[in-house]
């Protein structure tokens, strides 16, 4: 059975992907616990970095989807509230258990959890540690696609409010640009700034897609041989790793990023065109929806849980441990997912308790 026409223009749409997409993200941080002198920089090296980075920028691209022009104020405000929110609510949450980890075990915070102090505060993206004028920091872990997609959506809402058409055009392209330039002088900025700068090109490009209905309708085989070009370029020459800021052939590896993560949603569209049933497909659909919050509770367990312990118990059994490490890590988050469900529940109903009573 086919989807109806105009579906894939709604947010709700990708929840199918994005769900996917989570479970992907617990499965290569489980394996990356088994891959000696592997990090989150390597995984997608060499030929697999475009598509890591192609991945990336397709998430982005999907929240273009869901694009709506607002006052600055008002695009703040909901921003504000579905990302930054999360965004420190989980940075407290993870200093405020390394404190208490400190106390229980006796050791030093500033050894051991005293880095994130400025890291979280600035929402800084140092792959790998590094010092700020002496004083330790530490990167912001997958924290950064939220912080990314705050200043993103603010900035490109920003633009949008803009009468202009080629003006607009012209601030994406120029926001590309200047964010890939800002990593050429420094890997690590405030807020992930450079991250933001181009993934406003990519809710561009979302929004771009959705807007002349590039998901479905026939382009012209140049447009094909075009991007097809540019990602066996970069294939061959170049190496993209989104996260830390690396982009061996400049522009062209960015350039060829947008294709790939085209494509992805190319791929993704043609294989909805069946519809998809079942208990399986609405588990995957739920937690697409509840992305953001799976997202910040995973980035919250991957930081204070003791995963690298299970490598030294499983030494000799290192599928068996992946596959642990994977349930584990389902396990655990499904738990605080139902726990802060449960007290967001009690905080409303508590909330309109208060409401009522002011009423009588």
């Amino acid at each position: 059975m086919e989807n109806s026409p105009g579906k894939e223009e709604s947010l709700g749409y990708f929840n199918l992907i994005r769900g996917v997409g989570m479970l992907v993200i617990l499965l290569g941080h489980s394996l990356l616990l088994f891959l000696p002198g592997t990090t989150n920089t390597d995984l997608f090296s060499g030929w697999g970095s475009i598509w890591g980075g192609g991945i990336l920028v397709m998430f982005f691209m999907i929240s273009g989807f869901g694009f709506y022009k607002r006052s600055a104020k008002k695009c703040f405000c909901i921003q504000k509230k579905l990302l930054l929110y999360p965004y420190w609510t989980v940075a407290a949450a993870i200093l405020i258990t390394k404190t208490i980890l400190a106390v229980v075990e006796r050791r030093s915070f500033k050894d051991h959890g005293g880095e994130l102090v400025l890291t979280y505060l600035l929402g800084l993206n140092a792959e790998g540690g590094g010092e700020i004028r002496g004083i330790a920091i530490e990167s912001v872990g997958v924290c950064w696609f939220i912080l990314a997609l705050f200043g993103a959506w603010n900035i490109y809402n920003a633009i949008m409010l803009l009468k202009s058409e080629k003006l607009q055009n012209c601030l994406c392209v120029g926001c590309v640009i200047l964010g890939y330039l800002l990593t050429l002088i420094s890997k690590v900025w405030i807020f992930c700034l450079p991250l933001a700068l181009i993934a406003v090109g990519c809710l561009a490009a979302g929004n771009f897609i959705r807007k002349h209905h590039l998901l479905t309708d026939k382009l012209p085989i140049w447009c094909w041989g075009v991007m097809l070009l540019i990602v066996i370029v970069s294939l061959t020459f170049g190496n993209v790793n989104m996260v830390a800021c690396v982009w061996r052939m400049g522009l062209i590896d960015v350039a060829a990023t947008f294709c790939v993560g085209f494509f992805l949603l190319r791929l993704y569209a043609y294989i909805m065109k069946w519809e998809w049933n079942g208990k399986i497909v609405g588990m995957l659909e739920e937690i697409g929806f509840h992305s953001i919050r799976i997202f910040c509770i995973h980035a919250y367990e991957k930081i204070i849980f003791p995963w690298y312990r299970i490598p030294i118990l499983f030494a000799d059994h290192p599928v068996m441990g992946a596959i642990c490490s994977m349930i584990g890590r389902c396990i655990i988050v499904y738990l605080l997912c139902r726990g802060v469900e449960f007290v967001n529940k009690k905080k409303k109903r508590k909330k309109k308790k208060v409401i009522l009573e002011g009423i009588h």
